[in-house]
């Protein structure tokens, strides 16, 4: 086989891949419907968009909303774009509470916004969550069932559902901290905020694509 017809068929292996608008880049990714603290600044429903594609999404008068599907409910306040390949995490936790939210769960380089008590909270017997862009047209939207407590819903970055976060699989782990003020305990909700899963097949192409260059590299040698 010809180098030329090789990197055509690795081209129409990936290229499927990423043939996204700009708008359908952006992905629900997870979802915390029932944490199980009990106070503190770990105690509140969350959401991670990601950003899918090769560059960043403006999201200026984007806004958001649960099961009433109404555009303009909720928005994401001072935060304007997300970037190629990175994720936003929503929040209503208490105001001011964002910079402990984010040592409960250890993470650093996350972008949180947190919208307090103003944003709509999720049922936990289930609930939906849909996204608008400043168009107020759906950009993406996910269902999800009654919740087990403390455990978060995920998606990978193909919108495929891998049910409740499980500490160990697909980037989740446990929080560090529940966040109370006093009688501070350890973390007991699982999640991976900041942490978009990939989906599966596109480790398998990786590594067909990987394989297949180091056998024509060999073999031109």
């Amino acid at each position: 086989m010809k180098i030329k017809t090789f990197i055509f068929l690795i081209a129409s292996w990936f290229l499927p891949l990423f043939n996204t608008s700009i708008q359908g880049a952006i992905v629900i990714t997870e979802v915390m419907s029932f944490s199980s603290h009990g106070g503190g600044s770990n105690n509140a429903d969350w959401f991670e968009l990601t950003n899918t594609g090769p560059t960043l999404v403006s999201i200026v008068g984007w806004s958001w909303d649960r099961s009433s599907n109404l555009a303009g409910t909720a928005t994401f306040g001072s935060v304007t774009s997300i970037e190629a390949g990175t994720s936003l995490i929503v929040t209503n936790e208490t105001v001011s509470a964002e910079s402990s939210w984010i040592s409960n769960w250890g993470l650093s380089g996350v972008t949180v916004v947190n919208l307090g008590n103003g944003a709509p909270n999720f049922l936990a017997s289930g609930d939906r969550l849909y996204i608008y862009d400043n168009t107020n047209t759906q950009v993406t939207s996910v269902t999800f069932g009654a919740a087990t407590q403390g455990r978060s819903f995920e998606w990978d970055i193909l919108r495929n559902s891998l049910g409740l976060s499980v500490a160990g699989e697909n980037g989740a782990y446990l929080a560090i901290s529940n966040g109370q003020t006093s009688g501070l305990g350890p973390g007991v909700d699982v999640g991976s905020p900041g942490f978009s899963v990939p989906e599966p097949s596109r480790f398998l192409l990786f590594a067909i694509g990987t394989t297949a260059t180091t056998i024509f590299r060999r073999r031109r040698k």
